[in-house]
């Protein structure tokens, strides 16, 4: 009798992730990832912040109600209020939020260097160059 595998690949995770966040101050670009997250079957329900203090707010509410944090973070980094930056710091060091089995994906429309290495400082998964695509989504997929 031949074993089966059991064991998910990330795409198939993913695509039945419940929750996906995207924080981002720009309504226009949290529509078309809702869109595409949609299109390609990626979690069951996207919520939206428009900023690191929203967000933070967003999770720590989850949190207190006993929910689980999303599986996704797409998160960008120059906002008004709370930058991206200053998000991951203030989550990663929250003792009630426990973002271990979250993956933060990192958005923006800057290529700035100095941005990828202070990334570098904390838990991030990748780097994704704006607007997030199809081909973006397989690669985060797999």
């Amino acid at each position: 009798m031949e074993e089966q595998n059991t064991t998910k690949s990330n795409a198939e995770q993913y695509l039945q992730a419940g929750t996906i966040l995207v924080v981002d101050d720009d309504d226009n670009w949290c529509f078309i990832s809702k869109r595409l997250f949609k299109k390609a079957g990626v979690g069951n329900q996207v919520i939206t912040a428009s900023n690191g203090l929203d967000a933070l707010n967003k999770l720590q509410a989850l949190a207190a109600n006993g929910e689980i944090l999303p599986a996704l973070i797409f998160l960008d980094i120059k906002m008004p209020v709370m930058d991206g930056f200053e998000f991951l710091e203030e989550v990663t060091k929250s003792a009630e939020l426990d973002i271990s089995s979250t993956r933060i994906f990192l958005c923006s429309s800057s290529q700035h260097p100095t941005d990828k290495e202070r990334a570098k400082l904390y838990p991030v998964a990748g780097f994704i160059s704006k607007p997030l695509t199809q081909e973006n989504l397989k690669v985060i997929m797999e």
